[in-house]
């Protein structure tokens, strides 16, 4: 059996301008991309198998990062299921005359798989070695419990496929995947996802408010299917909720597959993007009203995740 702490693999990296976003700040895609990187090589390093990102659980920009800073990411497997691992990563950043600060903290699962997506078992354990490690271990398992609710429809989620109604402001984007977006195989990267999500996501919130934007947080993202090397994989936002100084955005991803002529929906992600100024400080937008039937149900649906966003922010801090 494995402690918690023995799988514990550290990731460092300095913030260079090309990772900054408009503000000046990290750009989320990249904290994301290196967050599921981190919880990889934590996870792969045990399975000495392909893994899979199957969810990340909600993700919070507690600290804005600059351009110059460092970057630690500390990863840990804290449970293994029959082909599954729940991973957590703790993120801090630390300017070169600053202290260090606690940036985020993320919580993933992956799914031990072959080259083609299938689920292979794990032959390995967890065994807590002390308390800590065992309520560390317990938290864990909570999470993955109360996932299974969240994906009890997989299969019928794979197969909705409609983009109908997408709302007043909308964008789409349209990327094919190459061998360079996947890591093990012809299986898309997780973390290259994040990328391009984050970037429709912050098209759509800077077209809105028209103005600079950041990334503040990303509601638990699970995936529903796999995306393939030679895929066609559509990005469609939709605007769903609007505040003082914050919106909520969605995108859902549909991966097609041209030569078999299917299309599987692959996840729908919400994110919370706030409009800043120069100083990075928080500009009111202006207001939104929603006016089909559609809309207004996401207008509402968008107040039940800020209030659950709310409560799982104060727990982390």
């Amino acid at each position: 059996m494995t402690s918690i702490q023995s799988t514990t693999i550290e990731m460092l990296h300095h913030v260079f301008p090309q990772h900054a976003n408009p503000a000046g700040s990290l750009y989320g895609g990249w904290m994301m991309n290196w967050i599921v990187t981190a919880g990889n090589l934590a996870a792969s390093h045990l399975t000495k198998k392909p893994l899979l990102l199957a969810s990340l659980e909600d993700l919070f920009f507690i600290q804005p990062v600059r351009i110059g800073d460092v970057v630690t990411i500390r990863s840990m497997v804290e449970y293994i299921g029959r082909t599954s691992l729940e991973v957590e990563a703790i993120v801090f950043c630390k300017s070169l005359n600053g202290e260090e600060k606690l940036c985020t903290r993320a919580r993933m699962c992956f799914v031990s798989a072959d080259t083609q997506g299938n689920p292979l078992p794990i032959e390995l354990g967890i065994e807590p070695a002390d308390e800590q490690e065992k309520r560390m271990y317990w938290y864990a398992k909570s999470i993955r419990d109360a996932r299974f609710s969240r994906i009890a429809q997989r299969e019928q989620r794979v197969l909705d496929t409609h983009l109908d109604d997408m709302g007043q402001l909308n964008v789409r984007m349209y990327r094919l995947v190459f061998p360079e977006d996947a890591l093990y195989g012809n299986l898309m990267y997780g973390g290259k996802l994040l990328l391009m999500l984050d970037e429709i996501i912050s098209i759509m919130a800077m077209k809105f408010a028209e103005g600079t934007t950041v990334t503040a947080s990303l509601d638990a993202l699970d995936f529903y299917h796999p995306i393939y090397v030679g895929n066609i994989i559509t990005l469609a936002t939709s605007l769903n909720y609007v505040g003082k100084s914050s919106m909520d955005i969605g995108v859902k991803v549909l991966a097609e597959d041209p030569a078999n002529n299917t299309v599987r929906h692959t996840c729908t992600a919400f994110s919370t993007c706030v409009r800043v100024d120069k100083s990075g400080k928080p500009v009111k937008l202006a207001p939104f009203i929603p006016t089909t039937e559609t809309e207004k149900k996401r207008w509402s649906d968008a107040e039940q995740r800020k209030q659950h966003r709310m409560k799982r922010l104060r727990e982390l801090q």
